[in-house]
Parts: C-alpha cells; sequence; structure tokens
C-alpha cells in the first residue's frame, strides 16, 4: 500500500517494534539506526521534536538522494513528574511504574520526516491518554523482573504484559505501541 507512494522509506530506528509495525505496509523498509543519544526536556513536544528530529539528521547523509526519512521519538508524561523515557535499568522501572500506578498520563509520540529529494521536512506528534489500573506490589515485582519494561517509554508495552494494566486508552494505540502509523500515512500519502 505505502509502496507505491515512494521509493526509499528510511526508518531511522533501532526499535524492532517500530521496524514491525511499518514493514506490515512497506515492502521495501531501509532501516538504518541512528547515531543519536535521546534527551529528555520538561516539555513532552519539545522532547519528542528533538529526539525525532535527531535521528532523522544523524542518519540523513548515509542514505540516497530520493529516500524520505523517517525519525520517531515516543515518551510518557504526568504533571507530577514530567516527561518520562526509557529506564535506565530494573529499579528506574519499578519506580516509573510505581508512580504510574492508577493514575492517567499521556503518551507522546513525535514523528519527524524528510524528503531528502526535495529538501521537504515534516514534523507532527501524537497525544494518547491511558489509565492504570491500581496495581499491587506483586504485579509491578512480576512485570519488572520479566525484564519487559527496559527499552520502553514509561516502562510498559502496552502490546505486550503490560496490557493488563491498562484500565482504559483515549486515543490511538498503536501511539503508545511507539508508531502512530495511521497518522504517519495519512502524511505520507
Amino acid at each position: 500500500m505505502v509502496t507505491t507512494m515512494v521509493r526509499h522509506l528510511v526508518l531511522a530506528s533501532a526499535s524492532v517494534r517500530r521496524i514491525k509495525l511499518l514493514k506490515k505496509f512497506v515492502d521495501n523498509l531501509v532501516v538504518v539506526s541512528p547515531n543519536y543519544v535521546e534527551v529528555l526536556l520538561d516539555d513532552p513536544v519539545e522532547t519528542v521534536y528533538r529526539n525525532s528530529r535527531g535521528k532523522v539528521y544523524s542518519v540523513l547523509d548515509s542514505v540516497s538522494r530520493d529516500s524520505i526519512v523517517i525519525g520517531v521519538d515516543t515518551v510518557v508524561y504526568h504533571p507530577s513528574f514530567g516527561v518520562i523515557g526509557k529506564p535506565s535499568n530494573l529499579d528506574d522501572a519499578r519506580e516509573i511504574l510505581r508512580k504510574l500506578n492508577g493514575r492517567i498520563h499521556s503518551v507522546y509520540s513525535g514523528v519527524y520526516i524528510v524528503d531528502k529529494s526535495s529538501d521537504r521536512e515534516t514534523f507532527f506528534y501524537v497525544v494518547t491518554h491511558v489509565k492504570f489500573h491500581r496495581l499491587n506490589h506483586d504485579e509491578i515485582e512480576e512485570y519488572v523482573a520479566s525484564g519487559e519494561p527496559l527499552g520502553k517509554a514509561g516502562a510498559y508495552a502496552i502490546q505486550e504484559r503490560g496490557m493488563l494494566f491498562i484500565e482504559w486508552i483515549m486515543g490511538d494505540f498503536y501511539n503508545v505501541v511507539g508508531l502512530p502509523i495511521s497518522r504517519l500515512y495519512r502524511v505520507l500519502k
């Protein structure tokens, strides 16, 4: 479906989830792991803007002139705790899950796109609101021990075991997974 729109679609990402999602719709997807260190700022929109743009620009010189390069970043935000990225270790994951426990939080994904042939740049972001059930100590400990929270913004994977913690979601499910695929499709179209 998407393959008819572009010749070289490049995803600047090492995320297995993002790669897997895009490959469902893009036969000729090129994946280039970005050489960029993510930052966490006070503002979630500025954070996902800067990180998604940084990922694109870290690979832009290594791709062909007819490429469209996509960079994506996802963070969690709660007004009391600020911007929350990926946990640095299991203790950090445990602390993040305790903060989100029983609360509503927002998931922001920013997508930065550069059409290298026209030098056109586009940025958009999507926000999804998620409410966690009230989790007991054992639920958090078992989840942390699984290792699944590592590498996930907000220390959970909604498409994996983390789905058991979700009371409700308002917005794009795939945004919480880490790639607002429907919006991306519409922008590329």
